[in-house]
């Protein structure tokens, strides 16, 4: 039996949501896949209490992707008021490349626009140290907007390699055609 693409994270799925976005940052030690961070951090991006805290916010869910039973990319999704932001968007290292980030981030706008009513959806990237990040984000219709903080994560108080990082925030306005092109499909391929 196929498994739909995406489905809403529950409870269960925090270690599993925790593994996947480790892996997809380089907390897991491996260095495969180019969303990899091990130049500038030591350790786990992130752990179940921080994720578990994460998906009891108000306004806010993990959309996952499913391959056979098992996570293989999600991303976390909050609302506030008439706007959205996606973070924490991770692919399991050997499924980079085949279009399930720019799939996911898709259905993070669809999700956004269709069933929450924002207007806009927002992330922020390290932009000073991963310029490639930005424009993955660009080439989907992202836009840069000058708008810098520090890094401030657990990861980087305690695991940064380097100094000076910055998160920019880059946003998208959000429009019914720009949402349609996001389909549900199906896969069957194992991880």
């Amino acid at each position: 039996m196929l498994e739909p693409l995406f489905r809403r994270a529950a409870a269960a799925d925090i270690p599993a949501i925790t593994r996947l976005v480790n892996a997809a940052n380089s907390g897991d030690g491996n260095t495969a896949g180019w969303t990899n961070e091990a130049h500038l951090f030591h350790g786990n991006r992130t752990d179940e209490a921080e994720v578990a805290q994460l998906l009891a916010a108000p306004g806010a869910r993990f959309v996952l992707s499913m391959g056979v039973g098992k996570v293989i990319a999600c991303a976390y999704l909050r609302v506030t008021a008439k706007d959205a932001y996606v973070g924490l968007l991770s692919v399991y290292p050997l499924r980079q490349g085949r279009g399930l980030g720019s799939e996911l981030i898709a259905e993070c706008e669809r999700i956004a626009y269709e069933e929450l009513g924002c207007e806009r959806l927002g992330i922020t990237v390290i932009t000073s140290h991963r310029p490639e990040v930005a424009a993955f984000y660009e080439r989907r219709g992202f836009v840069r907007t000058g708008k810098f903080k520090s890094f401030e994560r657990k990861q980087a108080r305690e695991g940064k390699k380097v100094d000076g990082m910055l998160l920019e925030w880059m946003e998208k306005t959000l429009s019914v055609p720009a949402v349609r092109e996001s389909r549900v499909r199906f896969l069957s391929t194992p991880i």
